[in-house]
């Protein structure tokens, strides 16, 4: 082989392989994460900075990229087709059975190599490096695509004015596309099951995200579990509600709860007995945060933020009357789960049992009975309603007793216990299908 056809063979490898690094460059660019970009470049990775920059004007990244690749391409096309093929064609027709067919299929075969090669070393291989690791591949290219883009500004300019000019009258804006929550809890799902991310880790982060969807009434105590303290009453009676409670605060009232008058901290209040400064429990009031029923989480939590020296929340319906109280403990159980302590000797919200059904309390949220059972949020029921015992009741239309079963969408709901007129447990299982039947 001549060795001219030697040196136009290594031409043509090294024109695919600067068109695999034009195409390993945009895939890098075009699939990597600005937002991993920007932290890398916060953390002082300048060739990060450098893909950023690209990525600001893709315009003229895409038109960068274009003339590299159309370039790469006729100049192997003319060393392929107008010397190399005249090389191979000498050699097939020294051969006596394909002399006469000798020019086309000198052509032919060069064609499909530089063609398969192209595919291989300049498309397919550099896209799937590209994808494997966007950003490490993003930052190794752009200072090269920099010195491309700057070098052909003047063709660079030209393709990109063209393009956009072009795509405005096509009606193709380029619109802004913004992270949503559905894109996050994608992004956390594919880290579990890459596993990155642990699944105590994704259930803490749902929790977060359901967090403002749920109204302080689903957090709070009802009225009529809360404990408080009569201003009007005894002193030593007083002490004895404080003795037999778990609760550090307590509501102060004037003789009914729907007057509060204050919060006490049972801990202030007895270490100034103990200490011989006993004085009366209206010095030790501090005035609680009012809240309306309406509210989403979120915004007890900026009330919280906003009056530091008080951690309990008072709810109130549209008429002023006392709905129940909610803590900073509500919140954080919203978040992490139910926190137990010494005193607790309540049963968890939700039960699996081995047949597959569940034991829910009657005031779990009704979001937290969806996310816990996996069935759908019946959006077409009343907004007020945002409890498991408040959405049944409103299935009935009456008050229910035990042993009321409500059948809803392939779920049978079954009260197997009552506090007074409110439901404390009910069963819950998937009826059966005539095949599993």
């Amino acid at each position: 082989m001549p060795v001219e056809a030697l040196w136009e063979i290594l031409a043509i490898l090294l024109l695919i392989l600067l068109n695999g690094f034009f195409s390993l460059a945009e895939m890098a660019l075009v699939a990597s994460r600005k937002s991993r970009l920007a932290t890398m470049a916060r953390q002082g990775n300048s060739r990060a900075a450098q893909a950023l920059k690209l990525l600001e004007e893709p315009d003229r990244l895409f038109s960068t990229v274009q003339i590299g690749i159309t370039l790469v391409g006729v100049l192997a096309g003319v060393f392929g087709g107008a010397t190399l093929s005249v090389h191979l064609e000498a050699w097939l027709a020294a051969q006596p059975l394909l002399a006469d067919h000798a020019a086309g299929l000198s052509l032919g075969i060069v064609i499909l190599c530089i063609t398969v090669l192209s595919l291989v070393l300049g498309e397919l291989l550099p896209k799937k490096a590209a994808f494997s690791d966007p950003e490490r591949f993003a930052c190794l290219t752009s200072p090269a695509m920099l010195l491309v883009r700057a070098a052909a500004r003047p063709a660079v300019g030209l393709l990109a004015m063209t393009s956009r000019a072009l795509a405005r009258l096509m009606g193709l804006t380029r619109q802004r596309q913004h992270i949503t929550e559905e894109d996050i809890k994608a992004l956390i799902n594919e880290g579990v099951h890459a596993g990155v991310v642990p699944l105590q880790e994704r259930d803490l982060l749902e929790r977060v995200f359901r967090l403002d969807d749920r109204g302080v009434a689903t957090l709070m105590t009802h009225r009529s579990r809360v404990e408080w303290l009569d201003l009007d009453a005894p002193e030593q009676e007083n002490l004895a509600r404080m003795a037999q409670s778990a609760h550090s605060r307590f509501p102060v009232c004037a003789g009914e709860l729907n007057d509060i008058v204050g919060v006490v901290k049972a801990r202030d209040y007895l270490a100034a007995r103990a200490t011989g400064h006993a004085a009366p429990l209206s010095e030790h009031l501090r005035q609680p945060v009012f809240i309306p029923d309406t509210a989403r989480s979120s915004a007890l939590l900026e009330a919280f933020r906003n009056r530091s020296e008080t951690r309990f929340a008072v709810v109130v319906d549209e008429y002023g009357d006392i709905m129940g109280i909610a803590t900073l403990r509500d919140l954080l159980e919203a978040i992490v789960g139910d926190l137990p302590d010494q005193h607790d000797e309540g049963e968890p919200q939700a039960v699996a049992r081995e047949d597959g059904s569940w034991l829910l309390d009657g005031l779990l949220p009704l979001r937290e009975a969806c996310a816990v059972v996996d069935f759908c949020w019946p959006q077409d029921e009343p907004r007020r309603i945002e409890t498991l015992a408040g959405f049944l009741m409103h299935q009935l239309g009456r008050l229910p007793k035990i042993g009321d079963v409500i059948h809803w969408k392939g779920l049978r709901f079954e009260i197997v216990d009552m506090d007074a007129r409110r439901i404390d447990r009910v069963l819950l299982s998937r009826e059966q299908t005539q095949a599993e039947q």
